[in-house]
């Protein structure tokens, strides 16, 4: 049976009649354009701004559904939403490929993060195809995909956590691959057996020893679960075997290619929090030279003040790591007369910063609370004074952690027997109707003195500079 309508079988088609096809009789003829986004199949295309409306005087006769229903170019509208992906695309991709060169640009000029990450990535895929080749050519295991999937777990950073991780990651191989050769024997190879398995793997697992490698217990008990039955033990071995010898790959490999000394990443801790705090006593000088900040002023010093609790914590990091860099490193065999075996002294330098800047914090608190209505401000040439003070400090936090100078003189110690000249002319000043405000101030001032003279005495001074 022929429908009533058979261009409407076809909706490209419906869409190109919608008008129809011109006639003799005088009717307007279709108009056709080029305009891109807009044609409906090869030849016929539809323009809405130049087509004649329904029932208009040579518009062709409405037919079937097309009469109740707008005309949809879906070509247009592919092709559109094609067009938008296309320009996303264009757009991000060369950002991305000049961060890529920048980034590589900067690993091959200097040290930095840069170069490290590309290091570590190296010494990784070194390492992963060393050992699955050792394990699949040499041993001819027939499991040799656990000899890469343990060493790229394996090198790590440092020295000390390669070595760490290799010996928390084989014991949870152990630990798990036992317990599902275990289990299956006593219960046998059912659901019951598979949950009392992953029960007991996830409790050993919670053991601090093992730490981020805990959960390997679980993953190495539900991979090694098909050796549950007495005829696939041979597997265990096999699997405990690849696992020992992609640990001692990627240990090696971390601990002989390259091992990162990071004395510049202590260094630049020390570095940032001292510019920091300098920044901020020097604004807080400058700002007194007029007298008592606004409100808006003190609140914003105190905002900063508060922020230095991040620097502080980023500094100590970097201290850190650059004492984890020094265990078990063969580097240090090298330069042993200049690598220090202890970084403790730059964690008391950092305890004493940190708590300087408690001391600014409560500096910059006072300021805030001589707004209020019961508060009785210092005088300006009080304030003056105290800024004077202040930028004295500020030149001493900047000469934390420095070298005695060619005349064997200490850059910091005179800085701070300036300040303690500058304190003891202030504080003979104190006096009047303001005078706990003036003790506020000047008590905070010398508890700062002081951390900074315990920081220059039992902190240690700026290690070496080694690239």
């Amino acid at each position: 049976m022929v429908p009533p309508y058979p261009e409407l079988a076809n909706p490209f088609h419906a869409v190109c009649s919608f008008y129809g096809p011109p006639s003799r009789a005088g009717r307007r003829p279709h108009r056709r354009t080029r305009r891109p986004g807009s044609t409906c199949g090869k030849r016929h295309t539809w323009n809405p701004a130049s087509a004649p409306s329904p029932g208009a005087p040579g518009a062709g006769p409405l037919r079937g559904a097309a009469a109740s229903h707008e005309p949809v170019d879906h070509l247009a509208r592919a092709r559109k939403e094609r067009v938008r992906v296309d320009t996303t695309d264009s757009r991000w991709r060369p950002a991305v490929v000049a961060r890529v060169r920048r980034a590589a640009h900067r690993a091959r000029q200097q040290a930095g993060p840069e170069r490290e990450t590309a290091l570590l990535l190296a010494k990784s895929g070194a390492a992963g195809v060393l050992a699955w080749a050792l394990g699949a050519y040499v041993i001819g295991s027939p499991q040799p995909t656990y000899a890469p999937f343990t060493a790229l777990l394996v090198v790590q950073s440092t020295a000390y956590r390669s070595l760490l991780q290799s010996l928390r990651y084989v014991v949870a191989v152990v630990l798990g691959v036992l317990a599902a050769g275990l289990v299956g024997p006593l219960i046998g190879e059912n659901p019951l057996a598979f949950a009392v398995m992953l029960s007991v793997t996830l409790l050993i697992g919670r053991w601090r020893h093992l730490g981020s490698q805990g959960i390997q217990v679980s993953i190495a008990g539900a991979f090694a679960y098909n050796a549950l039955s007495g005829t696939h033990v041979q597997m265990l071995w096999e699997i405990i075997q690849m696992a020992l010898l992609g640990a001692g790959v990627g240990t090696v490999i971390a601990m002989l290619v390259f091992p990162p000394l990071r004395y510049r990443t202590a260094e630049r801790g020390i570095e940032e929090i001292s510019q920091a705090t300098q920044l901020l006593l020097s604004d807080m000088a400058d700002g007194l030279k007029e007298g008592l900040p606004t409100e808006e002023t003190a609140e914003d010093w105190l905002h900063r003040a508060r922020q230095l609790d991040g620097t502080l914590g980023a500094a100590r990091e970097a201290v850190e790591m650059g004492a984890e860099s020094v265990v078990y490193n063969p580097r240090t065999w090298l330069h042993h007369r200049t690598t220090p075996r202890s970084f403790q002294g730059y964690r008391t330098l950092m305890e004493s910063l940190g708590r300087a800047g408690e001391q600014i914090r409560s500096i910059s608190y006072g300021f805030v609370r001589f707004h209020g209505e019961d508060a009785v401000p210092p005088g300006d040439d009080f304030l003056s004074a105290y800024g004077e003070l202040l930028e004295s400090i500020s030149e001493a936090a900047g000469l934390i952690g420095s070298l005695e100078d060619e005349e064997g003189d200490d850059p910091l110690r005179r800085a701070l027997r300036k300040c303690r000249e500058r304190y003891a002319r202030l504080r003979e000043r104190a006096e009047g109707e303001a005078w706990p405000s003036h003790g506020v101030l000047l008590t905070d001032a010398d508890r700062l003195l002081v951390e900074f003279r315990h920081a220059h005495r039992q902190g240690a001074s700026q290690p070496p500079r080694r690239g």
